[in-house]
């Protein structure tokens, strides 16, 4: 019984690492959440969960990082965003989340996303010199960074209930 309530413990906390990966696009937070149930069984001793289970979360867990990686090439080519504008939205996404810090937790995701935008602009603008395409691509940064997130988290919280459920039900 010790070890159930230690393992559980021991595996929120590494699931809440994985949601908060997810959650600010940092990359594989679906596969430590993965390593997180991993670690439930070798902590306990036993398959609490499941191969099946196991199978189940780690296909959930790649599917999260394609749907990511696709959605990013989607909205990419969708706002004809090039290479420059990338780097712009990568340069704004950690400049934007490192002046979003003061603010917990919604200040970081927000300043991440405008940081996103205003650096995908700037970039496609000193590229292009078009404001329209320029605003355009930055709306698509935005819109893609944003998606990319709800999805991703929302697969990420659907292992955590899948996890949940097979150790509960």
């Amino acid at each position: 019984m010790i070890l159930e309530i230690i393992a559980l413990v021991v595996v929120s906390i590494v699931f809440l690492v994985g949601l908060f990966m997810a959650l600010f696009g940092i990359p594989f937070g679906t596969f430590v959440i993965l390593g997180g149930a991993l670690l439930y069984n070798l902590i306990t001793w036993s398959w609490a969960v499941s191969q099946k289970v196991l199978l189940i979360l780690l296909g959930i867990a790649v599917l999260a990082e394609l749907i990511e990686f696709l959605f990013g090439l989607w909205g990419a080519k969708k706002f004809k965003m090039t290479s420059w504008t990338t780097a712009g939205f990568i340069t704004g996404l950690i400049v934007g989340a490192v002046v979003g810090l003061p603010v917990p937790i919604l200040g970081t995701v927000l300043g991440m996303l405008v940081g996103g935008f205003l650096g995908a602009f700037i970039f496609s603008y000193i590229e292009k010199q078009n404001f329209e395409k320029s605003l355009k691509a930055g709306i698509g940064a935005f819109i893609t960074g944003l998606g990319s997130i709800i999805l991703k988290f929302s697969l990420a919280v659907v292992m955590v209930v899948v996890f949940f459920a097979a150790i509960f039900f």
